[in-house]
């Protein structure tokens, strides 16, 4: 286990190459979880405290919402005795962005340890991305999942018609984003 001093002097280090990854070309870093495990090994780490909440956006999208607590320890330089630091991660992405990944509470707690452990330092990767002139492009990180809309029956057709003529455009939204309606433009369209 560290000493204080040691814990001070390995976190003040940068992110060595061989442990960060890209996939846009360099423009914008990771460290990838099994990476980051054997980084924070050094530190006897430990996590607790994992919750999740599953959710729908405004756009009926299903999103996962979770935290985690993430503690290392250390020893006090003089008197020997065990100290703990412990820091909060969090993460929130709609499913759908993860493609045919059905594992997707075990990436949110990956991304909530990741998040939590680059509050420590940067040898566990602060400031990884904060070049003054670039916001990463993640564009090309999420994959797009092609949706299946589901055929919409006469009572969902009711119900979307009826927001049509209240004027609700969450309901309208909503609707069109499961089902498959077929509006008046759209058959004049074709």
């Amino acid at each position: 286990m560290l000493d204080y001093f040691q814990l001070k002097r390995k976190l003040l280090e940068d992110v060595p190459v061989d442990n960060k990854q890209s996939i846009d070309g360099g423009q914008s870093y990771f460290i990838p979880i099994e990476v980051l495990e054997d980084l924070l090994d050094d530190f006897d780490y430990s996590t607790k405290n994992f919750q999740f909440n599953i959710y729908k956006d405004g756009y009926a999208n299903l999103c996962v919402a979770a935290s985690l607590e993430l503690t290392i320890n250390y020893t006090q330089n003089n008197s020997g005795d065990i100290s703990q630091r412990t820091v909060i991660g969090a993460c929130n992405f709609p499913l759908g962005s993860l493609g045919a990944n059905q594992h997707f509470l075990a990436t949110a707690k990956s991304e909530c340890m990741k998040n939590a452990a680059s509050d420590f330092g940067k040898w566990l990767g602060r400031g990884l991305n904060t070049s003054a002139d670039h916001i990463p492009d993640i564009k090309g990180a999420v994959i797009v999942k092609k949706d299946v809309k589901k055929k919409a029956d006469s009572k969902i057709m009711r119900q979307f018609l009826a927001a049509v003529e209240s004027g609700d455009e969450q309901t309208q939204i909503i609707l069109s984003n499961i089902y498959e309606i077929k509006t008046q433009a759209d058959v004049e369209e074709k």
